[in-house]
């Protein structure tokens, strides 16, 4: 029987309770755990995440975790306020004390590679790549930066900060000593877009491999009946009812929401009937509130709900009344805007995940309009519900979505984006046709992002290396 390959599984993030980060850490665990010996190395927070995963039953059998023990000086740099997503300061020196730990595990176990997997950034690589067996970095993102034709949309200071990235991340790409130090020293690298692939290549001179860093546990056939509907109303000459459009996000500048807001004001024009339904929240959450006021659209604000006491044990709490009224207010204002054809913006928070799944089948296209990310994992959720996608074709988006599963457009100046958009819009409204063959193929295009493909490449890579250094 073939041995099974011994892996350092380095993700900072690993958690099966989150999405984003640490659900691309706990994927990428799930799938190393069909084929090696895993031992991952994860942060203070995520280890305890680990260990219930441990006793729910959830963790396969045979993976083993650890953590660094936290000294004085992470504490203290925890304490201090992050710049952009991560406090990068306590981040960096959790990877010192992750590198000893490494370092002291390898000694004993003899480890046949190490992954770094997460933070999915090229600018912490961690330190393991000094180990004496191969180092795999990625799939590995961080270098797309916001469009500087864009920055004019943004306020001053979101603008200096978009353009300040811009230029730490060239310079931390070229003259960074360890990012410098991780390239050269890498068995392989992989970008986790086309983007990263290109500026991986550009910049380190040698071959990058290419694969998305997060994937779908499964992608059944979607009901299209809304779809179909669509079509056989326009058949029979009857009016259609409004599209059902979802966007979904954090409210952060980059995600870049009044894109939509302002193509949908145009629309507003034409006598073109349209829902929107807004899922997240964030910093931006009442600057863009507004903006839909000052675009004349109509928006319905969903309310964070506080429940009352339980009347006693067994009981479930319950709604204040003044809740209830103010929601069935806000029911009632809503029949009337649609018996009057209104279009209608709802901001609807963060929703549980049964009622944001909810939504998305719901939908008709899904609308991503952001200026910079690696991927997005709402995207491939849009195309496995069989939900066209809209959205600029660039950076992971691009990878993600074919035109045969929505439509891409180009990135060329807010003013060309409102216009694209509007226009893109109006064509799917118009053409259910159309619509109905792109969420025809979303299906195939959502199964080219499976986990388990994703895990089977990385897998092969796992054996590839393992046997390059035996």
């Amino acid at each position: 029987m073939e041995r099974r390959v011994k892996v350092l599984l380095m993700a900072y993030e690993c958690s099966p309770y989150r999405g984003s980060e640490w659900a691309v850490g706990w994927g990428r665990l799930l799938e190393g755990a069909r084929a090696a010996e895993l031992h991952v190395i994860t942060s203070e927070s995520n280890f305890a995440a680990l260990q219930r995963a441990d006793s729910e039953g959830l963790l396969p059998a045979g993976v083993r975790y650890y953590t660094p023990t936290p000294d004085a000086a992470l504490r203290k740099m925890e304490q201090k306020p992050a710049l952009f997503a991560y406090n990068y300061t306590a981040y960096h020196h959790w990877q010192k004390l992750a590198f000893e730990l490494a370092r002291s595990l390898h000694a004993t176990e003899k480890f046949d590679l190490v992954h770094q997997v997460n933070v999915c950034t090229f600018r912490e690589p961690g330190y393991t790549w000094q180990l004496d067996i191969p180092y795999l970095w990625g799939p590995v993102g961080g270098t797309q930066n916001f469009p500087f034709s864009f920055l004019s949309m943004l306020h001053p200071v979101e603008a200096i900060k978009e353009f300040m990235r811009a230029v730490s991340n060239e310079c931390s790409l070229r003259f960074k000593g360890r990012v410098r130090a991780a390239a050269r020293h890498a068995a392989m690298i992989i970008g986790a877009n086309s983007t990263n692939q290109r500026d991986y290549e550009r910049v380190f001179q040698r071959d990058v491999g290419l694969l998305l860093e997060t994937g779908l546990r499964t992608v059944i056939e979607p009901d299209r009946s809304r779809f179909q509907s669509r079509v056989d109303d326009k058949r029979a000459g009857r009016s259609a009812r409004p599209i059902k459009l979802l966007w979904s996000g954090e409210f952060q500048t980059r995600k870049a929401l009044p894109i939509l807001l302002r193509a949908l004001a145009r629309l507003e024009e034409e006598d073109v009937r349209w829902e929107l339904d807004i899922l997240g929240n964030g910093p931006m959450w009442t600057s863009w509130i507004a903006e839909t006021g000052r675009l004349g659209l109509l928006s319905m604000v969903r309310e964070p709900v506080a429940l009352a006491p339980s009347a006693g044990p067994g009981t479930p709490p319950v709604l204040p009344e003044e809740t209830l009224g103010r929601q069935a207010r806000g029911q009632r204002q809503l029949e009337q805007a649609r018996a009057a054809g209104r279009n209608i913006v709802h901001f609807l928070g963060r929703l549980p995940f049964q009622e944001a799944v909810a939504k998305m089948n719901e939908a008709e296209v899904f609308c991503f309009t952001s200026l910079r990310d690696t991927s997005g994992n709402v995207v491939l959720e849009a195309l496995a519900a069989g939900v066209p996608v809209v959205c600029f074709d660039h950076q992971g988006a691009a990878d993600m979505v074919s035109d045969d599963s929505g439509v891409l457009l180009p990135v060329v100046s807010p003013s060309a984006a409102v216009t694209d958009w509007a226009a893109t819009l109006r064509e799917l409204v118009d053409d259910p046709e159309y619509l109905l063959e792109l969420s025809e193929g979303t299906t195939e295009q959502a199964r080219k992002f499976l986990w388990s493909t994703n895990g089977d490449r990385i897998n092969e890579i796992y054996r590839e290396l393992a046997s390059r250094h035996a």
